[in-house]
């Protein structure tokens, strides 16, 4: 008589936790998905910010060449687009805007010069755009 009571029991149990571990699974799956997604935007992220600043260093390299004592005004107030050079971080595009501006210094004329460096990483919803801003003058002679 005892038996007969609780027959079935267990197959109610069995699917309560079933159930319950599959609520979990689902879950989890979730959270490392976000975590996937999370991941792979910082990693475009860093690409981007370190292909901005690898833009600017570039132009700054061409503006004070190594050797000289002036800069070289030459280099600036026009449009760079480094997109080979982007594929190195598995980006886009790459782009530095160098503007320079005359002022003078204890009367003296001289320069300084405004670097904008944008890079663009990541597909679809991935894609990540990093700006840099790098201000520079001439050194007194």
């Amino acid at each position: 008589m005892f038996y007969s009571r609780q027959r079935g029991s267990a197959l109610v149990v069995s699917l309560f936790i079933i159930t319950v571990m599959g609520a979990f699974a689902a879950a989890m799956i979730r959270i490392d998905w976000s975590g996937q997604d999370t991941t792979a935007r910082e990693v475009f992220s860093t690409r981007a910010w370190y292909a901005a600043h690898s833009g600017n260093e570039i132009v700054l390299s061409k503006l004070f060449p190594l050797g000289r004592k002036a800069s070289e005004p030459l280099a600036c107030d026009q449009t760079y687009n480094f997109n080979q050079e982007a594929e190195l971080f598995s980006c886009q595009a790459l782009q530095v805007v160098c503007k320079s501006y005359a002022y003078k210094d204890n009367g003296k004329p001289a320069k300084k010069y405004q670097l904008e460096s944008t890079a663009t990483c990541g597909t679809g919803q991935f894609t990540t755009t990093r700006t840099q801003e790098v201000w520079a003058k001439d050194l007194k002679q």
